[in-house]
This record gives structure tokens, C-alpha cells and sequence, in this order.
């Protein structure tokens, strides 16, 4: 935290101990991150889902949960990776035959699919800097400067077709809107010919401008990953 700035967390704390919560949050500043953590695993204390210690986490970040028996589950249902698991190849414990459930569900078909005049497939997705909108992680000025602006990336034959370069002004249209971005070829991402991506941390390009207001019928949630589009120079 920059100079002597208070944690968001502690100040959480205070304000609740002025509102006659001191039982409620006995903590003090020196230890209360890992207070907080051993209270909260307390809710996960069972052979199967039991959290590491905070000591653990600190010694080496990304342990992965559960943690049983001093070991981290890397493959989950694994006999041979999960410490929970039992027999001689996969446990799907919490299953009273011990064995997967497969639910199947007729097929839907998209509700938009690429046409004549809409040839290409448009992919939302996040980046590795910023989470969903990036109402926060936006506001880190390291994670900002390394990824400041969306970007569409382009099949490099598709890019080729339509006189494309990397790093020009795009054009990204669906029948509902538009967007105007920079075009990335053979950078990060590479899709398959026929699809572009776009990420949607971008609160200056507004890509669900041009996605779909339809939603699953099955489990109702909005269609916001993929329509039509067409992509021409800016």
C-alpha cells in the first residue's frame, strides 16, 4: 500500500468497532489477515474441503484447495492426486454411488449464427490483467500500463483477406452496434479462421454493444459470449 495508507479491510474493522462490534472483531492490526483467514476455514473444516493454514499460503501462494492431510488436491476425484479420494482410479465422493453424474439436455442451437453478411464469429473473454469490467483491476496502475486498452485479435489469413495489419483501426459490427478498435494478429491470442476475439474489461469500448440481449433457455443466462459480425478496416 502507498505510504501510510490504511488497508481497505482494517478500516472495516475500525468502523465496526465504533459501532459497538469490539467483541465481534477482537483482532489486532498485527495479525488480523490471518485471524481473519482461521476464522474462516473454520467453515471449511471437514475432511473434504478443509482449507490450507494461512502459514502454508504464505510459505507458497496458490496451494490448491482442498488441502487434506497436509497435501493439496492437484487433480480432484484423482485417487492418485485427491487425498480425499478413495479406490482404485476416480471417487466422485458426495455421490451416493460414488460415481459422476451426467445430466443431458437436448441440443439449442445459437440464437445467432454467422452469414453473408455477418461472416465471422465473435468471442467475448477476459485477460490475464483484468477481471470482467475491470472496475477494479483498472484502477492498479501496474495492471493498467500493461494492458490499457481491448483490442480485437484477427485470424492472420482472415486479416490478409481484408487488408488488415496489425495494430490498424478495425471496425467490429453486428446488427445491433459497432465498435472501432486496434487490431492484434499473431499476438496474444490466434484464433481459428472465421472467429475474432474481444475482451470486455474495456469500459471505453463497449463490446456488448454489439453482442446478443438473448439468453439459454435451459439455465436463462445471457448470451453475451458469441454472435455475428462482420470486420472491416476503420
Amino acid at each position: 500500500m502507498p505510504g501510510n495508507t490504511m488497508c481497505n479491510t482494517w478500516q472495516i474493522i475500525e468502523v465496526a468497532r465504533r459501532l459497538g462490534f469490539q467483541k465481534q472483531f477482537p483482532w489486532s492490526r498485527d495479525t488480523y489477515i490471518e485471524d481473519i483467514w482461521n476464522e474462516y476455514i473454520q467453515f471449511h473444516d471437514n475432511p473434504k474441503h478443509r482449507m490450507a493454514p494461512y502459514k502454508v499460503l504464505k510459505a507458497r501462494s496458490g496451494v490448491q484447495w482442498p488441502f487434506v492431510d497436509g497435501l493439496e488436491t492437484k487433480w480432484r476425484f484423482n485417487v492418485k492426486y485427491d487425498p480425499a479420494a478413495k479406490g482404485k482410479d476416480f471417487d466422485f465422493y458426495g455421490k451416493k454411488d460414488h460415481r459422476a453424474w451426467i445430466w443431458l439436455r437436448p441440443y439449442e442451437p445459437p440464437a445467432e449464427s454467422p452469414d453473408g453478411d455477418f461472416p465471422f464469429w465473435l468471442n467475448t473473454g477476459r485477460v490475464l490483467e483484468h477481471w470482467h469490467t475491470g472496475s477494479m483491476t483498472r484502477r492498479v496502475p501496474i495492471l493498467h500500463k500493461s494492458m490499457p486498452a481491448a483490442y480485437v485479435e484477427i485470424n492472420a489469413s482472415d486479416a490478409a483477406e481484408l487488408g488488415i495489419t496489425n495494430g490498424s483501426k478495425v471496425k467490429v459490427s453486428s446488427r445491433r452496434g459497432s465498435v472501432e478498435m486496434t487490431a492484434s494478429i499473431d499476438g496474444r491470442g490466434r484464433p481459428p479462421r472465421g472467429m475474432v476475439f474481444v475482451p470486455f474489461f474495456d469500459e471505453s469500448l463497449l463490446i456488448n454493444e454489439v453482442t446478443l440481449d438473448a439468453f439459454c433457455p435451459i439455465s436463462k443466462q445471457p448470451d453475451y459470449k458469441k454472435c455475428a459480425v462482420k470486420v472491416e478496416r476503420a
